[in-house]
């Protein structure tokens, strides 16, 4: 095709038409800027397919590791709540006499209060999207919204599950280190070293301090702190569940 525009210049060059080659000369540098606009065009469209193309991809992944935090929501829930309720009924407990603590396995309901539920949610996505600065294929979608939320909500829900478990391990467990046998709470596992205790103390005694009940009052209130924060933790998931559909 070069060659064929090469002939005819020259030949309305020998032919002296100086109007016509210039003519000529327009029209293939017309021509020319038509096949480059054409070509940056169809690159365009090539990028532009290969940007939501990504997008998708990513969304699809995005969804499908929120439907699996839904469920890690909900077993975490069901887990949480046995914890609340043992501590609860341990509260109801304090100030009670000889005979009604008698009525109750105190080893299983400590047990189950001190469970310390963990919840780990599938965000490697998130953390890939945020890693590699993809947030900008959302600038302009509800979603992008949403992860800002999750990685806010995140960092404050982890805040709350340390200091709840900082005040399971760090205060409660010592102040109980004397008055309650480890070994017989253990039992309600299936852990080799559990059993009967020897010298298992007297529950009665520790149900009569004031101590026991702050010190599961305000385990109770650090429990539901997060609790809060997980309940806006489901609300945030359904919201992206919906806004990352296919």
């Amino acid at each position: 095709m070069i060659k064929f525009f090469r002939q005819i210049r020259q030949n309305l060059l020998m032919e002296n038409k100086t109007g016509k080659y210039f003519k000529y000369a327009i029209g293939e540098i017309i021509l020319v800027v038509i096949g480059i606009l054409i070509a940056l065009q169809v690159n365009n469209w090539n990028q532009n397919r290969l940007v939501q193309k990504e997008k998708e991809d990513i969304l699809l992944k995005l969804h499908s590791d929120f439907i699996e935090n839904k469920k890690i929501v909900n077993d975490y829930k069901i887990s949480s709540d046995k914890e609340m309720m043992a501590s609860i009924a341990l509260m109801k407990l304090v100030g009670a006499s000889q005979e009604t603590l008698s009525n109750h396995n105190i080893d299983s309901l400590l047990y189950v209060s001190l469970g310390a539920s963990e919840i780990a949610f599938a965000d490697n996505t998130v953390k890939s999207i945020v890693q590699n600065a993809n947030l900008n294929l959302f600038k302009d979608d509800t979603i992008s919204e949403l992860l800002y939320k999750w990685n806010s909500l995140s960092e404050i829900r982890k805040n709350r599950n340390h200091k709840l478990d900082s005040w399971a391990n760090e205060q409660i467990l010592p102040f109980l280190l004397d008055k309650i046998s480890f070994k017989e709470m253990d039992m309600q596992s299936d852990y080799v070293w559990a059993g009967k205790s020897k010298v298992k103390p007297d529950y009665y005694v520790l149900f009569q301090t004031v101590e026991f009940e702050n010190y599961y009052d305000n385990y109770l209130w650090l429990m539901q702190n997060l609790r809060e924060r997980i309940q806006e933790t489901e609300i945030l998931i359904d919201d992206i569940i919906d806004a990352s559909k296919p």
